[in-house]
Order: C-alpha cells, then structure tokens, then sequence
C-alpha cells in the first residue's frame, strides 16, 4: 500500500457514511471499531514514506516506528477521524507522543504478560474504556449484537488468511511465500472486511488451481519474528533464490494474530473478547511462551525444515528473544537463523549471502 491507495480507501469509507479509525498493531480489538460503525484499518506498512523522523526520533529508533510517525505527520492521513495508539512496544509507544494530531488520538493500553492476574481485568477495562469514549466522543454506540456482528465478520477474515497459508502445507507447496504474502498484501487495499475476506478467498482458489509447484525438493522455512512489511521481497527473493520456499509465516500478518477466535456465541462479549485478545503470542509478552507453543504447532503443521527469525534494527523484544528462540529450536532439533534489518537495501547482499548458506545447510 502506498499513500495515494491509503487516503483513496479512507475517502471510499467516507463516501459510504463511515468514520475512519487507523490503527498499527494486532492488538487492538478491531471488533469495537466496526461495532461502533467505523472502519478500521490496520496498517502494516506504507511503501513510500519519506523519512522525516530525525526531526524528532533518534537515528537509531525501530524502522516501524519511524514509518509510523513520518505517515502520522503525513498530509495522506488527514481527513481519518481516529488515531488509535497502544502500548504494544515503548518505542511506539513514546513516539505517540509527539505526533501533532493529538485531538484524534486514543490511547489503548496493551498488557505485557499472558497469564499474570492482571492480565483479564486490564483487557476488559479496556475494552469497556474504548467502548465508552467512542460513545462519548463520536456518539457511536456498541452493543453485544453489533460486537457478535463484527466478530463473525472478523473471524470469517483470519479463517481467510489461514487458509491462504494453508495453500504451503501440501508437498510440495502449491506456490512460493512471495505469492503468499503478495496476495494477502493486494487484500490490505480493500478497507471494507468482507469484501477483502471475499479477495482472499478467490486469491487462495486462482493459487490452489494454477498448477504452478514449488520444486519437490526445495528446503521448507518458516518465518517468525517481527511484521515484515517493510522487508518481505529481500527476504523472501533471497530464499527463493537459494531453492528454498516459505510454507510459513508466523508473523502478525498470519499466524499469530489469525489463528486467535471470537466466541460470536457467548453471552458475555467483552469476555469473548478478552479471550480473543490474551492468546496474542507477541514478544512483547513476559513470559512468551504461547510463541514457543504456536511455533512448535506451526513447525509441525508445515513440516519445516528450517525456522527464519526477522527482526526489525533495534526492536529489543524480538532481538533478546533470540537467544531463547535458539534453544527452543535446537531442543526441536530444527536449524535456526537469525537476522537483523531495517527498511533500507543496502544489506541485501549480505542477506542473500546469509540465506544461501542455511538454505545450503539444510
């Protein structure tokens, strides 16, 4: 997505009478959004960012971060109604900070366990907060119908995602990781939910129908680690270049936050919700161990032969994570590689380089 095709799909929400809430991290509850009648975007990543953080943020800020604020401060977001701002990192969350649209910012408060007893009551309150200021200040209102609305439409969307993926689990895969991610890539372009579900679902039949194989023998790899919007077609080209072919991603665009469900059935929806939203495996979390278990289930699943772990320059959750993700994989008994990038091509070639050779050693 670049920033034409974003303001373009802010003012298609607009013209069918819906206010615009844009939002940067997996763990916002989307489904009180579009409760509420808003449309919710999600951004991953806006392709043609001028950076202009220096201003503000230190040379060595996480390249997210950076593009986060630079499109913050950036005229292709203007005419959006709601800002929606977590704590999911510090980085992030400090930079929020300093953005000049402060009148349409709302703070969500992310928790930074799993299990801690805190965890639930903290979520709940959240969402009750959330739910309560969009009344306040907009005059939308959320019910427990228009939340188990929302849900299904959220739900139909992950199952979507999934079964994309679930294209690579066949031997050999039915087609390359770029094909993947590209195609889920094409969908972000659709702000309405159902109509990128729909999107999604025709692309994973023309994949599943083109007859295009991977190579039988290319060395199956499962990417993890940070959102890699801004580094997907130099790691994916590089393994790709290297026969090798990505079954997996357990990334936040797919598996980690698709694998998550709304019970749209039970009688109490923000509970529903706080159990949705607590099974995020993010490396925010302290301790993170729902990452090791979706990983293992994951490796399994996809019959990986390798474990990629991306991690954006200077995000510290995910790099100190490294070292327990090096254990956890040499206890499975699958190679482990590691790599550091930011949005820049100027470590291309060393990635290339770096890739071959585990692909190589597989």
């Amino acid at each position: 997505m670049n920033k034409l095709e974003l303001k373009k799909a802010i003012e298609a929400c607009h013209a069918k009478g819906q206010k615009v809430a844009l939002s940067f991290c997996a763990h916002v509850p989307n489904e009180i959004l579009e409760a509420a009648g808003f449309c919710s975007m999600r951004i991953f990543h806006i392709n043609d960012i001028v950076d202009t953080s220096e201003r503000a943020l230190p040379r060595n800020v996480c390249p997210a971060v950076k593009e986060v604020y630079c499109l913050l401060e950036d005229e292709a977001i203007k005419e959006a109604d709601l800002i929606i701002t977590e704590s999911s990192c510090d980085g992030k969350k400090k930079m929020y900070e300093l953005i000049t649209a402060q009148d349409k910012v709302y703070y969500y408060q992310v928790p930074q366990g799993n299990e801690r007893d805190y965890v639930r009551p903290l979520l709940r309150s959240e969402a009750n907060y959330m739910i309560k200021t969009l009344d306040k200040r907009f005059g939308a209102k959320v019910t427990a119908d228009s939340l188990r609305e929302a849900g299904k439409v959220s739900n139909a969307e992950r199952e979507a995602v999934m079964a994309l993926m679930d294209l690579q689990k066949s031997v050999p895969p039915v087609t390359t990781g770029l094909e993947i991610y590209k195609a889920w890539e094409d969908a972000q372009l659709i702000p309405d939910r159902a109509e990128r579900t729909a999107q999604l679902l025709a692309a994973r039949d023309r994949l599943a129908q083109s007859g295009a194989k991977a190579p039988q023998d290319a060395k199956r790899i499962l990417v993890t680690g940070c959102p890699i919007g801004g580094v997907y077609e130099k790691v994916l080209t590089s393994v790709e270049a290297a026969d090798g072919v990505v079954v997996c991603f357990e990334n936040c665009e797919f598996a980690k936050v698709n694998l998550r469900h709304l019970d749209t059935e039970a009688e109490d929806m923000i509970e529903a919700l706080v159990d949705c939203y607590q099974n995020t495996p993010c490396a925010i979390m302290g301790d993170n161990g729902r990452r090791f278990a979706l990983l293992k289930k994951l490796a399994e699943e996809y019959k990986v032969d390798g474990i990629l772990d991306i991690a954006l320059t200077t995000c510290h959750a995910y790099t100190v994570e490294r070292e327990k993700m090096h254990r956890f994989c040499g206890e499975l008994g699958i190679p482990y590689l590691f790599l550091e990038s930011d949005y820049a091509d100027t470590d291309a070639g060393q990635m290339k380089t770096r890739i071959a050779a585990f692909v190589e050693l597989l």
